[in-house]
Protein backbone atom coordinates (compact mmCIF):
# COMPACT_ATOMS: atom_id res chain seq x y z
CA UNK A 1 0.00 0.00 0.00
CA UNK A 2 1.38 3.89 -0.48
CA UNK A 3 1.31 6.50 1.66
CA UNK A 4 1.98 9.81 1.36
CA UNK A 5 2.94 12.02 4.69
CA UNK A 6 5.00 15.07 5.33
CA UNK A 7 9.28 14.92 5.53
CA UNK A 8 9.66 16.27 8.94
CA UNK A 9 13.11 17.33 7.80
CA UNK A 10 12.63 18.57 4.56
CA UNK A 11 8.59 19.57 4.93
CA UNK A 12 8.31 18.33 1.78
CA UNK A 13 5.49 15.58 0.62
CA UNK A 14 7.32 12.01 -0.25
CA UNK A 15 6.12 8.36 -0.91
CA UNK A 16 6.71 5.67 1.10
CA UNK A 17 5.50 2.14 0.96
CA UNK A 18 7.19 0.93 4.52
CA UNK A 19 4.35 3.26 6.60
CA UNK A 20 1.69 1.89 9.07
CA UNK A 21 -0.91 4.56 9.73
CA UNK A 22 -3.72 5.11 12.33
CA UNK A 23 -5.92 7.56 11.33
CA UNK A 24 -8.73 8.43 13.52
CA UNK A 25 -11.53 11.41 14.31
CA UNK A 26 -13.57 12.03 16.58
CA UNK A 27 -16.84 13.82 17.22
CA UNK A 28 -19.68 14.37 19.73
CA UNK A 29 -23.60 12.88 19.14
CA UNK A 30 -26.01 15.47 20.40
CA UNK A 31 -26.07 13.75 23.62
CA UNK A 32 -22.81 14.52 24.73
CA UNK A 33 -21.23 11.00 24.26
CA UNK A 34 -18.13 10.69 22.24
CA UNK A 35 -17.67 8.12 19.12
CA UNK A 36 -15.28 7.31 16.05
CA UNK A 37 -16.84 9.38 13.45
CA UNK A 38 -13.84 8.40 11.22
CA UNK A 39 -11.25 5.82 10.83
CA UNK A 40 -8.48 4.56 8.90
CA UNK A 41 -5.97 1.77 9.92
CA UNK A 42 -3.07 0.01 8.24
CA UNK A 43 -0.66 -2.76 9.57
CA UNK A 44 0.39 -2.83 12.46
CA UNK A 45 -2.36 -0.78 13.95
CA UNK A 46 -5.64 -2.24 15.51
CA UNK A 47 -8.13 -1.08 17.08
CA UNK A 48 -11.23 -2.09 18.81
CA UNK A 49 -14.73 -0.28 20.00
CA UNK A 50 -14.21 2.45 22.07
CA UNK A 51 -14.38 2.08 25.84
CA UNK A 52 -16.06 4.04 28.69
CA UNK A 53 -14.67 4.64 32.51
CA UNK A 54 -15.50 6.02 35.63
CA UNK A 55 -14.10 8.99 36.56
CA UNK A 56 -13.97 10.40 32.90
CA UNK A 57 -15.38 13.54 31.74
CA UNK A 58 -18.89 12.67 30.39
CA UNK A 59 -19.36 11.33 27.31
CA UNK A 60 -15.35 10.78 27.05
CA UNK A 61 -14.52 7.27 25.00
CA UNK A 62 -10.85 5.46 25.68
CA UNK A 63 -9.28 3.81 21.98
CA UNK A 64 -6.53 1.60 22.93
CA UNK A 65 -4.30 1.69 19.55
CA UNK A 66 -2.79 -1.94 19.27
CA UNK A 67 -0.02 -3.19 17.33
CA UNK A 68 -0.44 -6.60 15.55
CA UNK A 69 3.55 -6.46 15.00
CA UNK A 70 4.47 -7.51 18.47
CA UNK A 71 6.94 -3.93 18.61
CA UNK A 72 8.87 -1.32 16.50
CA UNK A 73 11.43 -3.03 14.43
CA UNK A 74 14.54 -1.17 11.73
CA UNK A 75 13.17 0.65 9.37
CA UNK A 76 9.49 1.10 10.20
CA UNK A 77 8.12 4.54 9.86
CA UNK A 78 4.96 4.85 11.35
CA UNK A 79 2.52 7.42 11.35
CA UNK A 80 -0.65 8.52 13.30
CA UNK A 81 -3.38 11.21 13.23
CA UNK A 82 -5.82 11.92 16.02
CA UNK A 83 -8.46 14.46 15.71
CA UNK A 84 -10.99 15.67 18.28
CA UNK A 85 -13.69 17.75 17.04
CA UNK A 86 -16.09 20.34 19.13
CA UNK A 87 -16.97 19.02 22.22
CA UNK A 88 -15.17 15.96 22.00
CA UNK A 89 -13.76 13.90 24.77
CA UNK A 90 -11.31 11.09 23.99
CA UNK A 91 -8.29 9.20 25.58
CA UNK A 92 -6.24 7.35 23.11
CA UNK A 93 -3.77 5.09 24.41
CA UNK A 94 -1.78 1.43 24.10
CA UNK A 95 -2.78 -1.86 25.14
CA UNK A 96 1.01 -2.05 26.70
CA UNK A 97 4.46 -0.79 26.33
CA UNK A 98 5.89 -0.54 23.10
CA UNK A 99 8.96 -2.78 22.30
CA UNK A 100 11.32 -1.15 19.97
CA UNK A 101 13.59 -3.98 18.83
CA UNK A 102 17.46 -4.34 18.37
CA UNK A 103 19.07 -3.41 15.28
CA UNK A 104 21.66 -3.90 12.73
CA UNK A 105 21.39 -0.58 10.47
CA UNK A 106 19.15 2.35 10.00
CA UNK A 107 16.41 3.28 12.85
CA UNK A 108 13.02 3.60 12.95
CA UNK A 109 10.45 6.46 13.64
CA UNK A 110 7.14 7.85 14.87
CA UNK A 111 5.49 10.24 13.78
CA UNK A 112 2.13 11.76 15.81
CA UNK A 113 -0.37 14.83 14.97
CA UNK A 114 -2.97 15.92 17.38
CA UNK A 115 -5.76 17.85 16.11
CA UNK A 116 -7.72 19.53 18.96
CA UNK A 117 -11.16 21.81 18.12
CA UNK A 118 -13.12 24.07 20.42
CA UNK A 119 -13.47 22.44 23.78
CA UNK A 120 -12.55 19.46 23.02
CA UNK A 121 -10.40 17.56 25.56
CA UNK A 122 -8.13 14.93 24.07
CA UNK A 123 -5.46 12.72 25.96
CA UNK A 124 -2.55 10.98 24.20
CA UNK A 125 -1.07 8.70 26.74
CA UNK A 126 0.77 5.97 25.49
CA UNK A 127 2.71 3.28 27.44
CA UNK A 128 6.30 4.04 27.49
CA UNK A 129 8.99 2.62 24.68
CA UNK A 130 10.68 -0.53 25.87
CA UNK A 131 14.75 0.79 24.05
CA UNK A 132 16.27 -2.94 23.06
CA UNK A 133 20.05 -3.01 22.80
CA UNK A 134 21.40 -1.11 19.70
CA UNK A 135 17.61 0.59 18.81
CA UNK A 136 17.91 3.73 17.23
CA UNK A 137 14.46 5.55 17.37
CA UNK A 138 13.02 9.01 16.61
CA UNK A 139 9.16 10.14 18.05
CA UNK A 140 7.62 13.06 17.09
CA UNK A 141 4.64 14.71 18.05
CA UNK A 142 2.75 17.89 16.67
CA UNK A 143 -0.64 19.58 18.68
CA UNK A 144 -2.34 22.00 17.02
CA UNK A 145 -5.28 23.02 19.74
CA UNK A 146 -7.20 25.88 19.70
CA UNK A 147 -7.09 27.94 22.54
CA UNK A 148 -10.32 26.43 23.99
CA UNK A 149 -9.33 23.11 24.29
CA UNK A 150 -7.46 20.96 26.17
CA UNK A 151 -5.09 18.26 25.30
CA UNK A 152 -2.59 15.93 27.23
CA UNK A 153 0.57 13.98 25.76
CA UNK A 154 2.79 11.81 27.49
CA UNK A 155 6.16 10.38 25.95
CA UNK A 156 8.34 8.09 27.68
CA UNK A 157 11.25 5.40 27.55
CA UNK A 158 12.62 2.89 29.83
CA UNK A 159 15.77 0.82 29.03
CA UNK A 160 16.08 -3.00 28.62
CA UNK A 161 18.67 -5.18 27.71
CA UNK A 162 16.69 -9.39 27.54
CA UNK A 163 20.11 -10.97 27.34
CA UNK A 164 20.87 -9.46 30.64
CA UNK A 165 24.93 -8.53 29.09
CA UNK A 166 24.44 -4.68 30.24
CA UNK A 167 23.85 -3.85 26.59
CA UNK A 168 22.32 -0.43 25.54
CA UNK A 169 19.93 1.16 23.18
CA UNK A 170 22.09 3.36 20.38
CA UNK A 171 19.49 6.55 20.31
CA UNK A 172 16.28 8.17 21.34
CA UNK A 173 15.24 11.38 19.88
CA UNK A 174 12.10 12.78 20.70
CA UNK A 175 10.17 15.94 20.11
CA UNK A 176 6.98 17.48 20.11
CA UNK A 177 5.74 20.98 18.39
CA UNK A 178 2.53 22.95 19.92
CA UNK A 179 0.98 25.14 17.36
CA UNK A 180 -2.17 26.87 16.87
CA UNK A 181 -5.27 26.53 14.46
CA UNK A 182 -3.32 28.63 11.88
CA UNK A 183 -0.14 25.99 12.68
CA UNK A 184 2.38 28.85 14.31
CA UNK A 185 4.69 27.49 16.61
CA UNK A 186 3.84 28.29 20.28
CA UNK A 187 6.17 26.12 21.84
CA UNK A 188 9.00 23.46 21.00
CA UNK A 189 10.70 20.94 22.90
CA UNK A 190 13.29 18.52 21.50
CA UNK A 191 15.91 15.94 23.61
CA UNK A 192 18.39 13.22 22.52
CA UNK A 193 19.42 10.39 25.18
CA UNK A 194 21.68 7.57 24.49
CA UNK A 195 22.52 4.52 26.12
CA UNK A 196 26.17 5.45 26.48
CA UNK A 197 24.76 8.33 28.16
CA UNK A 198 22.26 6.22 30.30
CA UNK A 199 24.93 3.44 31.22
CA UNK A 200 27.82 5.89 32.36
CA UNK A 201 25.01 7.41 34.50
CA UNK A 202 27.16 10.12 35.12
CA UNK A 203 25.90 12.48 38.31
CA UNK A 204 23.98 15.47 37.09
CA UNK A 205 23.87 13.95 33.66
CA UNK A 206 21.34 10.84 34.32
CA UNK A 207 22.55 9.32 37.66
CA UNK A 208 21.08 6.27 38.59
CA UNK A 209 17.42 7.06 36.54
CA UNK A 210 17.88 4.28 33.55
CA UNK A 211 13.96 5.79 32.18
CA UNK A 212 12.38 9.19 31.37
CA UNK A 213 9.12 10.69 30.54
CA UNK A 214 7.34 14.08 30.20
CA UNK A 215 3.78 15.20 30.16
CA UNK A 216 2.73 18.32 28.76
CA UNK A 217 -1.03 19.64 29.94
CA UNK A 218 -2.07 22.13 26.82
CA UNK A 219 -4.39 24.35 28.49
CA UNK A 220 -5.57 28.08 28.49
CA UNK A 221 -8.00 28.11 30.93
CA UNK A 222 -6.43 27.75 34.05
CA UNK A 223 -3.04 29.75 34.87
CA UNK A 224 0.00 28.14 34.30
CA UNK A 225 1.40 28.46 37.83
CA UNK A 226 -1.69 26.24 39.08
CA UNK A 227 -0.85 23.45 36.84
CA UNK A 228 2.59 23.50 37.32
CA UNK A 229 1.88 23.47 41.21
CA UNK A 230 -0.57 20.22 40.55
CA UNK A 231 2.30 18.72 38.53
CA UNK A 232 4.92 19.01 41.46
CA UNK A 233 1.88 17.89 43.90
CA UNK A 234 1.63 14.77 41.92
CA UNK A 235 5.45 13.76 42.24
CA UNK A 236 6.18 14.81 45.28
CA UNK A 237 7.63 11.80 47.65
CA UNK A 238 7.57 9.42 45.11
CA UNK A 239 10.76 7.06 45.76
CA UNK A 240 13.24 6.71 42.92
CA UNK A 241 12.14 9.63 41.03
CA UNK A 242 13.80 12.78 40.09
CA UNK A 243 11.33 15.17 38.24
CA UNK A 244 10.53 19.29 37.47
CA UNK A 245 7.82 21.33 36.16
CA UNK A 246 7.60 24.28 34.80
CA UNK A 247 5.19 26.74 32.63
CA UNK A 248 5.34 26.59 28.34
CA UNK A 249 5.87 29.08 26.53
CA UNK A 250 3.17 31.26 25.03
CA UNK A 251 0.90 31.19 28.20
CA UNK A 252 -0.48 27.26 26.52
CA UNK A 253 0.14 25.06 29.62
CA UNK A 254 2.09 23.76 31.46
CA UNK A 255 5.35 20.66 31.48
CA UNK A 256 7.05 17.56 33.29
CA UNK A 257 9.95 15.73 32.80
CA UNK A 258 10.55 12.93 34.87
CA UNK A 259 13.44 10.55 35.18
CA UNK A 260 13.11 7.44 36.94
CA UNK A 261 15.25 4.47 38.55
CA UNK A 262 13.49 1.97 36.40
CA UNK A 263 9.93 1.39 34.86
CA UNK A 264 8.37 0.18 37.60
CA UNK A 265 9.36 3.88 39.52
CA UNK A 266 8.12 5.90 36.06
CA UNK A 267 5.11 3.90 35.91
CA UNK A 268 3.92 5.32 38.81
CA UNK A 269 4.67 9.03 38.38
CA UNK A 270 3.52 9.43 34.94
CA UNK A 271 0.04 7.70 36.83
CA UNK A 272 0.22 9.85 39.94
CA UNK A 273 0.84 12.68 37.31
CA UNK A 274 -2.28 12.09 35.15
CA UNK A 275 -4.66 11.42 38.20
CA UNK A 276 -3.15 14.81 39.63
CA UNK A 277 -3.87 16.84 36.31
CA UNK A 278 -7.71 15.29 35.72
CA UNK A 279 -8.22 16.31 39.37
CA UNK A 280 -7.05 19.54 38.62
CA UNK A 281 -8.92 20.16 35.02
CA UNK A 282 -12.18 17.87 36.09
CA UNK A 283 -12.05 17.77 39.73
CA UNK A 284 -12.62 14.07 39.21
CA UNK A 285 -9.88 11.04 39.91
CA UNK A 286 -9.86 8.91 37.21
CA UNK A 287 -9.97 5.22 36.81
CA UNK A 288 -6.71 3.33 36.12
CA UNK A 289 -7.01 1.52 32.72
CA UNK A 290 -6.94 -2.52 32.31
CA UNK A 291 -3.97 -3.37 30.81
Amino acid sequence: MRLIARNATAGSVIEDDRRGRADVDFARDPSGRTYICRQYVSYPYHICRPLTFAGDPPGMATLYLQSCAGGIFQDDRLVERIAAGPGAAAQVTTQAATIVHSMDRGAASQQVSIDAAPDAFVEFLPDPFILFPRARFASDVRVRAHDAATVLVSDSFICHDPGGKGAAFDWYHGALTVEDPSGAALAQDRFRATGGAVQAATLGITGAFAAQGSFFVLHRRLPAPAIVEALREAVAGLPGTYAGASALPSECGAWLRVAATDGVALRTAMGAVWQGVRRLLTGRTPAPRRK
